[in-house]
């Protein structure tokens, strides 16, 4: 049974939007699947009204948001509180999640695996 998602590093800073607004990116140690997506963006008790969990774009295993520079760190921590929310929601889910998350992972490793073998044999062309 795995930990569930977890953010991998600090935040970072992508984009100037505008004086003092930026788009930052979090990343995630794996991609969740469109369930914890779900959780992520529905099951969250009194999210800030300013900062709805909506406001949080899922990409692949990044999480990208806008902010000005001094409301990044609180908002870090509401997105690590909804992250170990979800992950508490999917976890009382039961194991069906977890076959899920361990077959997406296998097919990763085999399309990785694949890719690889692509490179190698045109690293020469």
């Amino acid at each position: 049974m795995t930990d569930g998602i977890r953010r991998t590093g600090p935040p970072l800073a992508l984009q100037k939007l505008r004086e003092n607004f930026y788009l930052v990116q979090l990343q995630l140690a794996e991609t969740p699947s469109a369930d914890w997506k779900r959780l992520f963006y529905d099951t969250q008790q009194s999210p800030p009204p300013e900062f709805p969990p909506r406001a949080v774009e899922i990409s692949g295993h990044l999480l990208r948001f806008r902010s000005d520079a001094s409301t990044v760190e609180q908002k870090v921590a509401w997105i690590d509180r909804w992250i170990e929310r979800a992950n508490q929601k999917e976890a009382a889910m039961g194991g069906r999640l977890d076959e899920e998350r361990r077959r997406r992972r296998e097919e990763l490793s085999r399309e990785q695996a694949e890719l690889a073998d692509l490179n190698t044999r045109w690293a020469k062309l």
